[in-house]
Formats: structure tokens, C-alpha cells, sequence
């Protein structure tokens, strides 16, 4: 299994864990992927995280028989990204994301506005699935998890208490002032917005014939 954009190695690192099986981490951040081999070691998983950029993985075609990305793609070149993640899947091999998605009434604004503050251009539940399709992946399926947007929010809070909070904002005061913590502020209520959704889409690698 490969796991783009890996961050921390917190999701591959349960995956593993969970079904016993060898992964492959990859994230463009030096600081992500050594938090991430750490972690895998304390937790004795058979995980190797490396670096690289999920526009140009650093794997030869046909090298996986899995590949995930967790809420990622919305902020990369998504052609790119995808191509990418299918060249270096096996012939029938599975590609699963989970990702941010607006609703169909999402105003043009509003996506303007995320896109200009977070860099993320997440697509609907039907574009996510088009693109998969467009890309010559089979067997392509959506899944509504939009409920799990408010259950994630509450959990990071509760996780990072209010001392965390506090410490974050304080970081964010004195790297870019007043403006970014207004940012900040813009950008949570952006997810919570009735228009902000979140989902799960699979597609399958065609095998040739």
C-alpha cells in the first residue's frame, strides 16, 4: 500500500496496524516523514516513509496493489496527482481517497475564497467520481461522509484543548498577525458551512487484456 501525502504517518500507521499489511508512506515535508519513521518504529510497523512529491512519485509503474491519500488531493494538481497515484498501481489494483467535497449549491464565492486561503479546490461527490472515470478507472464509487466533518473538528479541538488552541493562535499572531489568525477564523467557518461536505471515492485500475 501507498499512502500519498502521508503527513505524520498517523492514518498509515492504523492501517497498517489494523490489517497487517506492508506500507509505503511518501510526503514532500523532510519534518512530516521523520515524526512519521518514528512513529512506525515505536509502534514496530512495517512502514517505510520516504520523501517525495505526490505530482512526481518516486516509484516505478505497476509498483502497488493499493494507494490512499487523505484529504489531499483537493490541494494539489488533481490531474497530475491522480495520473500519478494510477501509473504506479497495479493492473487491478484500488485507489481510495477521502476528501473534502462541496455540495452541488455551493455559491462560486465561497469556493473563490477557500481556494484563495488554503490553496484547496475540492470538487462535489459527482466530480470527484468524474475525474476518476475521466482518468480510466473502473468500478468508481462515492461515499457521503459529510457528518464526519463537525465529529473531526470537535475531536481536534477536544484533543488539542484549550491550551493548544491558545498555543497555535498565539504562533499564528506573531508569523502573520492580526490577518492570519482572521484567516484562520475565515477558514473553519468555511468547513462548517453547510456547503462543505466530505467523502470517500474508490476506483479500480482496469486490468489489460
Amino acid at each position: 500500500m501507498l499512502d500519498v501525502a502521508s503527513g505524520t504517518g498517523e492514518g498509515t500507521c492504523f492501517l497498517v496496524g489494523e490489517f497487517q499489511c506492508h506500507a509505503v508512506g511518501i510526503d514532500i515535508s523532510q519534518v512530516m516523514v521523520k515524526r512519521a519513521n518514528e512513529k512506525a518504529q515505536k509502534k514496530n510497523l512495517n512502514i517505510d516513509f520516504k520523501i517525495g512529491d505526490a505530482h512526481y512519485l518516486p516509484f516505478e509503474n505497476n509498483s502497488f496493489d493499493v494507494v490512499i491519500a487523505e484529504c489531499v488531493v483537493c490541494a494539489l494538481n488533481k490531474e497530475m496527482a491522480i495520473a500519478e497515484m494510477i501509473r504506479v498501481l497495479i493492473p487491478g489494483g484500488f485507489i481510495g481517497i477521502h476528501d473534502i467535497c462541496w455540495k452541488e449549491d455551493t455559491p462560486n464565492d465561497l469556493k473563490v475564497r477557500l481556494k484563495a486561503i488554503e490553496n484547496e479546490s475540492p470538487e462535489t461527490l459527482v466530480g470527484w467520481k468524474k475525474l476518476f472515470s475521466d482518468n480510466g478507472l473502473e468500478n468508481c464509487s462515492v461515499t457521503d461522509k459529510s457528518h464526519l466533518m463537525s465529529v473531526w473538528m470537535e475531536s481536534n479541538k477536544k484533543n488539542l484543548g484549550f491550551t493548544g488552541q491558545l498555543r497555535i493562535g498565539m504562533k499564528v499572531f506573531q508569523k502573520w498577525g492580526i490577518k492570519g489568525v482572521k484567516t484562520i477564523l475565515e477558514s473553519e467557518r468555511i468547513f462548517k458551512s453547510p456547503y462543505t461536505g466530505y467523502g470517500i471515492i474508490v476506483g479500480r485500475k482496469p486490468i489489460k487484456d
